[in-house]
């Protein structure tokens, strides 16, 4: 407590002596200049902006000298902009889209008339940035409710130019499990989860996940960046930044549900079954949404409310998994939200905002991959409460500078329970070459976390120093806290090769684990505008990370006694970033634009900084088993050797205060030019390095304790195994470190073309050419067996992507038709081969796994996923409507394997995982 209260005086020492900007990430801007028709400035011309989105009504602004005019801070919405001068004809400007993180740049020419004389010009909104480097697709309301996708962030990522899922999502069959995701060779750590701008993640493992499944009901947009991100931001990859909708001065609403059921679906696995003899599919079985909301005065012009309300259901049938009664195994699921926002004008220059999002989600059958076969009785409970909350505070100060503080938490529990049917004496047992399990889950797992935040920034907007200046430098300061608890019927589980008791792996359960990490970062940026053309985007940051481990006691367990650590300090490491971009408006018209960008990122922080080198931490060991008796339960005398715990038990740093900070450097380079109105088409070069990963290396046990030893492999030819010198068995000396084999590189070209909703129509288009080279962490770096083909294609690399999104709608009989198409080339594949002592008698371990084939030189089938939806809107009167959909995912009913077993055996190849099958949903929505 007394390093957090001394971390929090640095924070508010720095807070009162420095200049800090406002985020940008949940606003936009919309600038620009009024001149007469010869081109002369009009500086005191009066420009008066409105929009429903607008808090406190309109707002007035007056021309400077140079005849510009600027207003920040924008919430995502449609705005009118009218230009006014005496002596000149007035202009109105309607419809201008802006979004957050985007600059509209608005230029007008009063003509000589009367005042009372109106030029009116509907819908002309600017749609390329030509003042920012940030490459980003904004899912606007239009794309959020009107192309058929899933209701989420991960489903919605797939139809994202340049982005990588590990899951393709048919119709949100998918949405109870977060997928992985990449961009332009990100590592998938490298995401931040945002809501207004503040991050929502989860604190565990690399830091990179979110606990909390959000209510899309929430949302004004969602905005994926994924390059040449701010340094307001720490992490490069892809900021995922949710802006929440917000109350106004009339009262509105909505309400959404949608259903579908086994009823309304196509079989897509039978081919399959009869071409590999065995079952597969995921079919669903009842699947609905229900999301309402509504926001409106709680007192005209001063306090505004908003609120939304979920509930949301997938359940399947797992076809290829079966209980030992012979049913199909299920994976039912549940999530609820609950979600409030109000917002309080104080006065003209103070607001205040606050937020708070209740989250329940259940699994009642988890299965955590590998294996892929888990009977119900081996799969989790996951019943899972979880919340985010966050209050804002803007203040408007003299000298064109706005102060912003902002303190933000999640926190909740994240359980992986036993099944309500598994006993004490019920053991895990898993086969690795059937890729199955059977009679407990994994282990109980109870993990209550939080993640608190505290940013404040102040922004400045000045003219001099070589142009205009938008100066931004601000203080952000993150505490996570994280503790495990993990309990294990027996200690152990029982492992098999095809039927044939090998090992057991034990564990140093119970064991409770409490870890602490510390994030401090302070930034500045400048958005420098050099003349009317030319922009410069420049920003450094610097941030500092520190880990530890509190006083704590676990209690003994079978292979373990009770221990006990003192309070230690495991990682100090900070980090210098910086930003660098340059745009240039090629004509002066805000029509084509040439972007560059040099940027470096530091990696993502999580506790796994502390928890990887935890004595704590859940930690295994193998020991050989050789099952004499022949009834399944490892005696004492069937046992071999102790393989010696691996793990946070007997792991350490190279150094006390932990690796250098990992980065990714940032190189894109193109142009972005609108052909028509209200499209955009962009060509752009990315290039993407990952340095400094962090791997393990068993010092305890040289390289030249290993024997090559050739084995026949069952795929063709030979694999080379290396043997382990028996007077090494069990020893454990783990160094965690920089490893330079894990460098990554990725080189890749994308095309975009994005077309705003207008004139009937809207269109997202990205075709992706992209390889990500690198290699992987296999395990511990001394070990020859984990190097063998450890380099390759890397994550969920496609070499080629196109994805296409739209809605037209017909003339005459409102039809509105929408649909989403994926083409992408499939993932690469590589296979493992375990080797036991039946096949090399002489083997030291229990058994020994190797790779065949360097990853990517077989990949998985590519995939293509087309989703439609049919809707009507009907007019009811005023502004309320009501509007019938069908939607039909996976329209052509592709039958694409998805995932595979890959491991050398009577079911490799085995589907694990193939796209749901064509499902039709129906649904509607009532906006009033």
């Amino acid at each position: 407590m007394h390093r957090f209260n001394h971390v929090i005086t640095i924070v508010v020492l720095i807070l009162i002596g420095s200049v800090h900007p406002v985020s940008a990430q949940t606003t936009g801007s919309l600038i620009g200049t009024v001149q007469d028709e010869t081109g002369a400035v009009l500086p005191g011309a009066t420009v008066t902006l409105t929009g429903s989105t607008l808090i406190g009504g309109p707002s007035v602004q007056v021309a400077d000298v140079t005849g510009a005019y600027r207003f920040d801070r924008l919430p995502p919405g449609t705005y009118d902009v009218r230009f006014e001068m005496q002596g000149f004809k007035t202009v109105e400007r309607r419809e201008i889209r802006v979004s957050a993180a985007f600059t509209a740049d608005v230029h007008v020419k009063l003509a000589i008339g009367s005042m009372q004389e109106r030029v009116t010009v509907t819908g002309e909104s600017p749609v390329v940035d030509t003042r920012s480097n940030v490459q980003q697709t904004v899912m606007s309301q239009e794309i959020l409710e009107k192309v058929p996708t899933g209701r989420d962030v991960w489903s919605l990522a797939k139809i994202i130019p340049g982005v990588s899922v590990s899951t393709y999502d048919v119709g949100g069959t998918q949405g109870m499990q977060q997928s992985g995701i990449s961009a332009h060779g990100s590592r998938d750590e490298d995401k931040t989860f945002a809501i207004d701008g503040m991050s929502v993640n989860w604190p565990g493992g690399g830091g990179g996940s979110t606990m909390v499944y959000y209510d899309q009901g929430m949302f004004e947009e969602v905005n994926y960046q994924t390059s040449a991100i701010p340094a307001e931001v720490a992490i490069g990859g892809i900021f995922m930044n949710m802006v929440t909708k917000a109350g106004g001065n009339t009262w509105r609403g909505d309400a959404r549900y949608y259903y579908a059921n086994d009823g309304m679906q196509a079989d897509n696995f039978e081919a399959l079954k009869q071409q590999l003899g065995f079952p597969v599919g995921n079919p669903v079985t009842s699947q609905y949404d229900l999301n309402a909301t509504a926001a409106g005065p709680v007192l005209r012009d001063r306090l505004w409310f908003f609120g939304s309300y979920r509930r949301w259901k997938v359940d399947k049938k797992l076809l290829s998994v079966f209980n030992p009664d012979g049913s199909n195994a299920i994976d039912d699921n549940l999530i609820w939200n609950g979600s409030g926002k109000l917002t309080a004008q104080l006065n003209a220059d103070h607001r205040v905002g606050v937020v708070y999002n209740y989250n329940q989600k259940n699994r009642f059958h988890r299965r955590d991959t590998p294996p892929n076969f888990v009977e119900d009785k081996a799969s989790y409970v996951q019943e899972q409460p979880g919340w985010t909350s966050q209050a804002k505070y803007t203040a408007v100060l003299k000298g064109a500078s706005v102060f912003e503080s902002t303190v933000g938490a999640v926190a909740g529990t994240f359980p992986l329970r036993y099944q309500k049917d598994v006993g004490p004496n019920d053991l895990r047992r898993e086969d690795t070459t059937l890729d199955s399990a059977t009679g407990a889950a994994q282990r109980f797992y109870e993990n209550p976390n939080y993640r608190f935040q505290f940013d404040n920034a102040i922004s400045h907007t000045r003219s001099g120093w070589g142009g205009s200046h938008t100066l931004k430098a601000g203080v952000q300061f993150t505490r996570q806290f994280f503790r495990e608890i993990n309990r294990m019927n027996g200690d152990m589980r029982l492992i098999s090769n095809n039927g044939v008791p090998i090992r057991i792996v034990a564990f140093n359960t119970p064991v409770i684990a409490t870890s602490y990490v510390h994030q401090l970062g302070i930034f500045a940026q400048d958005a420098w505008s050099v003349g009317s053309r030319l922009a410069l985007n420049l920003g450094v940051r610097w941030d500092r990370a520190t880990g530890w481990i509190p006083e704590q006691t676990s209690p003994a367990g079978r292979w373990v006694g009770e221990r006990t650590l003192q309070k230690k300090d495991v990682y100090n490491q900070s980090i210098a970033v910086w930003r660098a971009g340059v745009v240039y408006d090629v004509f002066g018209t805000g029509l084509t634009a040439i972007k560059g960008n040099y940027s470096r990122y530091g990696q993502q922080v999580g506790i796994g900084l502390v928890t990887s080198v935890h004595p704590f931490t859940l930690s295994n060991a193998n020991i050989a088993w050789k099952d004499a008796n022949g009834n399944g339960f490892p005696e004492a005398n069937e046992l071999g050797a102790f393989e010696g715990f691996t793990g946070g038990a007997t792991t350490r740093y190279a150094t006390a205060d932990g690796p250098d900070w990992g980065y990714s450097d940032e190189i894109t380079a193109g142009v972005e030019h609108q052909i028509i109105r209200d499209l955009r088409l962009g060509v752009m070069y990315y290039h993407r390095t990952n340095r400094k990963n962090t791997g393990t290396t068993n010092v305890a046990v040289p390289r030249s304790a290993y024997r090559p030893v050739q084995v026949t492999n069952p795929l063709g030819g030979t694999a080379t195994i290396h043997n382990l010198d028996s007077t090494f068995l069990g020893k454990q000396d783990s160094v965690r470190d920089n490893i330079e084999l894990l460098d990554t590189d990725y080189d890749g070209l994308e095309i975009t073309a994005v077309k705003r909703f207008s004139r009937r129509w809207q269109m997202l288009l990205g075709y992706t050419l992209g390889r990500n080279e690198g290699g992987f962490d296999n395990g511990d770096f001394n070990d020859p067996n984990n190097l063998e083909f450890q380099q390759g294609i890397v994550g969920n690399d496609a070499t080629h992507q196109l994805k296409v999104s739209g809605t037209v709608v017909i003339p005459r009989v409102e039809l509105g038709i929408s649909s989403s198409l994926v083409r992408s080339t499939g993932y690469p594949r590589q296979f493992t081969y375990q080797v036991t002592r039946a096949l090399v008698p002489g083997l030291t371990r229990s058994a020994q796994t190797v790779r065949v084939n360097e990853r990517g030189d077989v990949r998985l089938p590519n995939v293509t996923l087309l989703d439609v939806r049919f809707s009507r809107t009907f007019r009811l009167g005023g502004n309320r409507t009501f509007e019938p959909q069908v939607d039909i995912f996976n329209a052509t009913n592709a039958d694409t394997i998805a995932r595979t077993v890959d491991a050398i055996g009577p079911r490799l190849g085995f589907p694990t995982e193939i796209l749901a099958p064509r499902i039709v949903r129906v649904g509607f929505s009532i906006m009033f």
